[in-house]
């Protein structure tokens, strides 16, 4: 009887072992599929407006859009501004990064020349666009609650929380609270 016991526990002991080195073995595979696929992305150097010199695959402009290998920012936001009949602003459709260079900055102005770029601390952020007291002086008639004077942060929010430059932005207030916020 005191065998049957023992063998049943080891046999137990034996799945459970099993069942931790599949799930710890499949931890660690994950990131090197991901370092993998990473090591594939090719970096194309294109002007800022030239959409088609990283997008020439994949289609992100409608058929009957006009032609942007040479048309600066200022040409864009002929079309893309908000209200009725218009194209529609660019904010919040394209990564922030696509913003930045589609008004001429390069990626070195804020990563510096680097090998494989770092994400931009927030100093770098208000360098170019001032302090996050005057930021928040800007915003401050936007309801129902100013997205930059939060009572949680006050003015020192991380601009990256909400601010993405290389994947889409979120609403970080939108976690807790109801705040319909389109963020650039």
């Amino acid at each position: 009887m005191k065998y049957k016991k023992t063998a049943k526990l080891l046999i137990v002991l034996a799945i459970v072992s099993l069942l931790l080195a599949f799930f710890i073995g499949s931890l660690y595979a994950a990131p090197k599929e991901k370092k993998a696929a990473a090591a594939k992305v090719k970096t194309v150097e294109a002007k800022a407006w030239d959409c088609a010199g990283c997008h020439k695959d994949k289609k992100v402009l409608p058929d009957n859009h006009a032609p942007t290998k040479d048309m600066p920012y200022e040409g864009c936001i002929v079309c893309h501004i908000p209200g009725k009949g218009n194209a529609g602003t660019l904010k919040a459709k394209i990564p922030g990064s696509h913003l930045h260079s589609l008004r001429g900055v390069k990626c070195e102005q804020c990563h510096g020349k680097v090998k494989k770029p770092e994400p931009v601390e927030m100093s770098k952020c208000i360098a170019c666009h001032g302090a996050t007291a005057k930021l928040a002086e800007k915003t401050a008639n936007i309801k129902p609650h100013n997205p930059h004077q939060s009572p949680h942060y006050g003015t020192d929010a991380d601009c990256n929380l909400c601010h993405h430059q290389h994947a889409k932005s979120e609403n970080l207030c939108a976690q807790c609270h109801k705040f319909d916020y389109v963020v650039p």
